[in-house]
């Protein structure tokens, strides 16, 4: 894991005191491959499985496994102990003998009710519900107990809902795509923070998705570092707020 990176999250403000660098390990990489809007995955490296310790008191956790690097257990105590939020992509995922990723229902839904906002995508929402259909995958999910639920549709835009609201959000139509690698992250970590100051769920689900729509107009995490980010964001924002609809 390059020291670049690092420093590229002190200089934007992040704090990095308590990241732990185990150097004699390599960190989990993949290989992706997109094919007409569709996304192949091959793992070439895979890190070591992360053991989470006592936490001290946070406003809420983000849990992000990418590869099965957190153990279920321990996505069940986060859970109960703090307001999390998950994605649970590196939960449903399995490698076949080429190293190719594929989701498999590896967890049962009924698991993660203590989850506070679940995001995922539509594809790992019909894995974990059986439901084809992305409203009906979100209904199934609320009622199991989780309170938040962020489902991402790619260019079809995003459903957010709890057990008030359900909403749909248009992508934003004039984003120049460019790389959507890890715009969902974007999304999820733009809501979360949103939602923790202002705890104006609809306001933060654009938020979300335009930070995300910014994202995918370069490579890597420049267009998160440019100067005039938060202010687009908000910009971007309030342009999707009206185009976004309860459903």
């Amino acid at each position: 894991y390059p020291e670049d990176y690092l420093r590229t999250l002190s200089e934007a403000g992040i704090g990095t005191a308590k990241i732990v660098k185990h150097s004699e390990y390599k960190t989990t990489r993949y290989r992706i491959v997109y094919r007409d809007g569709d996304r192949e995955m091959f793992l070439l490296e895979r890190a070591p499985k992360i053991v989470i310790g006592e936490i001290e008191d946070v406003d809420a956790v983000y849990l992000g496994p990418v590869a099965c690097e957190i153990a279920i257990e321990d996505i069940d105590r986060m859970s109960r102990e703090f307001k999390t939020m998950l994605d649970p992509q590196g939960v449903l995922r399995t490698v076949n003998q080429d190293k190719r990723i594929i989701l498999e229902r590896r967890i049962d839904l009924d698991q993660l009710k203590n989850i506070w906002i679940l995001r995922l995508s539509s594809e790992e929402a019909g894995i974990l519900t059986g439901e084809v259909e992305s409203s009906r995958a979100v209904e199934k999910i609320l009622k199991v107990g989780i309170e938040n639920v962020i489902l991402s549709m790619g260019s079809r835009g995003v459903i957010t809902a709890n057990n008030k609201k359900k909403y749909f959000i248009p992508s934003y139509s004039k984003a120049k795509l460019v790389d959507s690698t890890g715009a969902g992250d974007v999304l999820g970590g733009a809501f979360l923070a949103e939602f923790l100051s202002s705890r104006d769920f609809l306001w933060a689900s654009c938020v979300g998705a335009s930070a995300a729509s910014i994202s995918i107009e370069d490579y890597g995490v420049k267009p998160v570092l440019f100067k005039e980010f938060k202010n687009n964001v908000i910009k971007r924002a309030y342009e999707i707020m009206e185009e976004t609809r309860e459903i």
